[in-house]
């Protein structure tokens, strides 16, 4: 099921998931991955028999991940070039912050902070993100990331805001790896350390909790402004020619501690 899918699927379910995953499920979850540690590069051309052999799936829920992975936005069908994992090119994910500042504020605006369970649900989470900080498992950090940001935005109770929210979470998690990748292997740490980065998230929880609404929309657009600035810092650090970054292709990869 589409990612924004499975995080409905787990709010509404108290955080458990009573569905037993399909073939199909699976096999999204798996490219997902794939392309959001950029093992599947930004631009790649999929090949469906390549993809069977790197991969070892099956061709029925290989081709359903990859129809469900087009409705995401993580890639793109043309006739020209069939379908490709979508670019991350500059503009592009400029855009996608851009959008994605502003939904922080709007969730923030329209969040019912006294939504019963919600601080309970956001510091379970927040334990969840500060293991995978703590295990520099970047994908893993992603991925709890958006969970905290898409259960805050499920508390607007509008179905509309929550679906964009998960959406946009959803796209962010390739930039939000890159920009990790990036701080580590070329500053040799991260521009906010783990705490910083955890106390954040422990801020946003508390303005919740005091159902402070002017706190809380200043603690979550301060978070997205961040974001941006981790990016820019990379930009003019590393005198990037775009688009794509210019990353160096090495397949799948992973951070040493």
């Amino acid at each position: 099921m589409p990612r924004q899918a499975e995080l409905r699927q787990k709010h509404s379910r108290g955080g458990q998931l009573n569905i037993e995953p399909t073939l199909a499920d699976s096999a999204t979850r798996f490219m997902r991955d794939r392309i959001l540690d950029l093992t599947l590069w930004p631009g790649e051309r999929l090949d469906e028999k390549s993809l069977l052999a790197k991969f070892g799936l099956s061709r029925t829920p290989l081709r359903e991940a990859i129809n469900r992975l087009i409705s995401e936005g993580l890639l793109e069908s043309s006739k020209n070039r069939g379908v490709y994992v979508s670019s991350m090119d500059l503009e592009s994910v400029l855009e996608l912050l851009d959008a994605y500042a502003l939904c922080e504020r709007m969730v923030a605006t329209l969040c019912n902070m006294s939504r019963p369970g919600l601080s309970a649900e956001l510091q379970g989470i927040q334990r969840s993100f500060e293991v995978a900080v703590d295990k520099l498992d970047l994908l893993e950090v992603t991925e709890r990331n958006a969970e905290f940001h898409c259960a805050i935005a499920q508390a607007c109770e509008n179905r509309f805001v929550y679906r964009y929210s998960c959406h946009l979470h959803n796209l962010a998690r390739r930039t939000s790896f890159y920009i990790y990748l990036r701080e580590k292997r070329e500053q040799g740490e991260f521009y906010l350390p783990p705490e910083r980065i955890n106390s954040h998230h422990r801020r946003i929880i508390e303005c919740i909790a005091l159902r402070s609404r002017e706190d809380l929309i200043e603690a979550m657009t301060e978070h997205a402004q961040v974001f941006r600035k981790r990016l820019e810092v990379l930009v003019r650090g590393s005198n990037l020619n775009l688009p794509d970054f210019g990353i160096e292709k090495t397949g799948h990869v992973s951070i040493a501690k």
